[in-house]
């Protein structure tokens, strides 16, 4: 396994249906690692980017437990070209930047996941769920007071499921309820204190995804 802290990551371009978006790749030893994942980062319109820190936080997360990362910029945001296009065009990115992961790893045999923070995860779960290069997800924080989750019922994929105690724009109960309708194989980690921005609780959010990336993967 690679230290994650200690790979370094490389600014890319992504190519996507005639627009292209800015990037950050790491492959570490691209022959040695056990998977690979795509990470979205919360909503442009709010200061979303790939240098949230729980994004941040979870690529290194994902570093330590050898896993290449890919996290990027939704259209319109920092260096990508386009607009923000309500959630159409951000599942077009996603579908890119998987590809671009994919291809970057040149393996057949490497599993890919992939994670969403909040409207990262509202954007990204259809496009993964429905992906059979996509063995793991992890939504973080994903904001049901908002949209409608509804469609992830169904998908038997692994999938872990990340909120903070105090979320308003992700209330226990509905989390609970919510989580009750997911199919096995599940997992559910609440992070005490947490609020939806994770202002000084980032730091949480490494043990257990950790945890469930050791885990050996299947697909239905």
């Amino acid at each position: 396994m690679f230290n994650g802290s200690m790979v370094r990551e490389e600014r890319v371009t992504i190519p996507c249906r005639g627009i292209r978006l800015e990037g950050l790749l790491s492959l570490g030893e691209a022959l040695s690692v056990k998977g690979g994942m795509v990470l979205c980062h919360p909503h442009p319109l709010y200061g979303g980017d790939m240098h949230n820190r729980v994004i941040a936080v979870s690529c290194e997360a994902a570093r330590e437990e050898g896993y290449a990362t890919l996290r990027f910029n939704f259209r319109g945001v920092g260096g990508s070209e386009g607009n923000y296009d309500e959630g159409i065009g951000e599942k077009e990115d996603v579908a890119s930047a998987i590809e671009f992961l994919h291809s970057a790893l040149n393996r057949r045999d490497v599993p890919l996941s992939f994670l969403g923070y909040s409207f990262g995860a509202w954007v990204g779960l259809p496009v993964a769920m429905n992906d059979p290069r996509v063995r793991k997800v992890v939504a973080i924080s994903p904001p049901l007071e908002i949209y409608d989750f509804s469609y992830f019922k169904g998908f038997k994929g692994e999938k872990l499921i990340l909120a903070g105690d105090r979320d308003e724009w992700c209330p226990l109960s509905r989390l609970k309820q919510w989580y009750e309708t997911l199919d096995e194989p599940k997992s559910l980690t609440i992070l005490e204190g947490a609020d939806h921005f994770y202002s000084f609780q980032s730091n949480l959010i490494t043990q257990p995804l950790r945890d469930f990336l050791r885990m050996g993967t299947s697909r239905y």
